[in-house]
């Protein structure tokens, strides 16, 4: 960036941002940083005020298309509030020379232990005896930073674990094995679902692989799978599936109502350790975006660059 602070900072919607938060962008920003509740109208003075902004911060639910970003000719700085990067065009970012920045982490913690709290009640309440999670099958759909950390406790309580990603991996001695999808499917007591962002990592003909009685914990950023083989798969079955808000966004209302589903009023990632988390690495993010850096470095990418190799990295 040329400037050591941007013309103006635009907070959108999703960013839920706390009063700390909005304190610290201040000296950022020459102009008092603009916090909106809704995408603005463009004839309203708020609209004008938003056309001009030059960095925008937004979070996971904050669609940005081709269309909003070319509303806004000045752009040159997309701050998430959230790792995933599915619902930014980043080829219109890589080729209008808009930088994406991501945060990577902040709320791995807080889904391992909601995923570890359901586990745990389930096996000591969820049945008609106290049970316990040793010994019993366990199997991780996605395997990136939460569905690692998730295998190392869950071998630590003395599960069997396995685990699928698109692409088989050979685990090392003692860790978690890699599993076909519909063995993993068929033969796990419980499973949790890790897979990326918006991406349905299982089809209508492999969900009914799944035993009637396994339980079932699911934080993605969105179902993975189809919402209506979700509705015909779970009408046939007596097992339980646990969500949290994450993974119930954009639900139809009629599935909230299906036997064994139970929506839990929360997002697992959001705890207040990892809002402070998120919310330092927004600030650091913007301030490496204002460093200016010699020419040739490498220790940042420019462009929609940094968003495309961090998205490819926490893939299944």
């Amino acid at each position: 960036m040329p400037s050591t602070v941007f013309h103006q900072i635009s907070v959108l919607p999703g960013v839920w941002a706390s009063p700390g938060l909005l304190d610290r962008l201040r000296p950022l920003s020459r102009r008092q940083p603009l916090v909106l509740d809704a995408w603005p109208h463009d004839d309203s003075d708020t609209g004008r005020s938003f056309a001009r902004t030059d960095a925008v911060l937004a979070g996971w639910k904050d669609t940005l298309d081709a269309d909003r970003l070319g509303r806004l000719p000045d752009l040159r700085y997309i701050g998430l509030r959230a790792t995933s990067t599915g619902r930014v065009d980043l080829d219109y970012a890589g080729r209008h020379g808009i930088t994406v920045a991501p945060i990577e982490g902040y709320g791995d913690a807080g889904t391992v232990e909601f995923v570890t709290e359901q586990l745990l009640r389930h096996a000591r309440h969820g049945g008609e005896a106290r049970g316990e999670l040793a010994g019993r099958r366990l199997g991780i759909v996605g395997y990136g930073r939460v569905g690692r950390a998730v295998g190392r406790v869950a071998q630590a309580l003395g599960m069997d674990v396995a685990f699928h990603t698109p692409t088989a991996r050979t685990a090392a001695a003692g860790e978690p094995r890699w599993s076909p999808l519909p063995e993993l499917l068929a033969s796990a007591d419980l499973l949790t679902f890790h897979s990326p962002a918006y991406r349905h990592a299982v089809r209508p003909d492999q969900l009914r692989l799944i035993p009637d009685g396994t339980f079932v914990v699911i934080t993605t950023l969105g179902l993975p799978m189809d919402a209506a083989a979700l509705r015909s798969w779970q009408s046939a079955r007596g097992g339980r599936v646990v969500l949290d808000l994450c993974a119930a966004d954009g639900l139809p209302g009629d599935l909230r109502d299906l036997p064994g589903l139970e929506i839990h009023d929360l997002y697992a990632a959001r705890t207040a350790d990892s809002v402070r988390r998120a919310e330092a690495q927004v600030l650091a993010n913007l301030a490496a975006a204002l460093t200016p850096h010699p020419a040739g470095c490498q220790c940042c990418l420019s462009g929609a660059e940094t968003a495309l190799t961090t998205s490819r990295q926490k893939g299944i």
